[in-house]
């Protein structure tokens, strides 16, 4: 089997294994224990919680195999862009279930609190711009 040969990034961020995968799965193993938690009491939330921790992963899996093809700053905003869309839906499932004080009970009345969580990924891709940017800015890769 053929090496593949990651591509360079232009900045800051670089194909790497270990910071992918461990990204990637730390960023969604909380949905697989949200699934696990709710089982065996509510098995469809249980699913829904499983499905979107496997959707990123799989996901995040394809973009590591192209990793030929697209660079890393792209590949890793668009799964930090899929893994907060995908958090911020199954918190939109579970407050409009009412579960969310079956994952935490700190969120039983004050279900909004939930939602601050899907806003870190937000936070993420802007301070990544930054960071991105100025590794480029510094190898004089940006124009003006």
């Amino acid at each position: 089997m053929a090496t593949i040969q990651s591509r360079v990034g232009p900045g800051r961020f670089q194909w790497n294994t270990g910071g992918w995968f461990g990204g990637q799965i730390g960023s969604t193993v909380w949905l697989l224990g949200a699934a696990v938690s709710l089982l065996p009491a509510h098995v469809e939330a249980a699913v829904v919680a499983f499905l979107s921790f496997l959707l990123p992963n799989l996901a995040g899996v394809l973009l590591y195999r192209r990793r030929d093809r697209i660079a890393p700053y792209p590949a890793l905003q668009a799964l930090v862009l899929l893994v907060g869309a995908v958090s911020f839906l199954f918190v939109l499932y579970v407050n409009r279930a009412g579960l969310a004080g079956e994952l935490d009970p700190r969120f039983e009345g004050a279900r909004w609190g939930f939602f601050m969580m899907p806003a870190l990924f937000g936070g993420l891709m802007v301070a990544f711009h930054f960071m991105e940017r100025a590794a480029v800015k510094r190898r004089g890769g940006l124009s003006g």
